[in-house]
């Protein structure tokens, strides 16, 4: 039997449709295994426990490794998104993100989402590129 999160990867991935939760790469889609990302980082204290996981691409979670918060464009440290606070949780992220079909960047629509982007890179070269291929085959709306 898996330990810790691995034990979750089924249900963490599931309820994630299979994209990264905070960059909406989908997985399948890039040839690699996503990580199971604790939202309150282990060593803050956070627990492998479903209510506690996201599912996230490598980019991300390397990204974000143990932050919590992260300075908004005016300076004001916030917390970064946690998809776990939103009944569906794709509904949270549209709170605080628009994916711009255009240029296949991911733009905030709120400090959470510009302390988000800031904090994980989500625009970084290789998640764009890999994000404006999906968009260009149907696989991101």
């Amino acid at each position: 039997m898996k330990g810790g999160c691995e034990r979750f990867r089924p249900v963490v991935t599931a309820r994630a449709g299979g994209a990264c939760e905070y960059c909406r790469l989908i997985e399948v889609a890039t040839g690699i295994t996503f990580h199971i990302d604790h939202i309150v980082p282990r060593s803050r204290g956070g627990k492998a426990m479903p209510t506690n996981l996201a599912l996230a691409c490598p980019g991300c979670n390397l990204s974000k490794l143990e932050k919590t918060h992260e300075v908004d464009d005016l300076g004001e440290l916030r917390l970064l998104f946690n998809p776990r606070a939103y009944d569906p949780p794709v509904f949270g992220w549209h709170i605080h993100f628009l994916l711009d079909h255009q240029s296949g960047l991911i733009l905030p629509r709120t400090p959470v989402g510009e302390a988000t982007i800031r904090a994980l890179d989500m625009n970084c070269p290789p998640r764009f590129y890999a994000r404006t291929i999906q968009i260009k085959v149907g696989l991101l709306d």
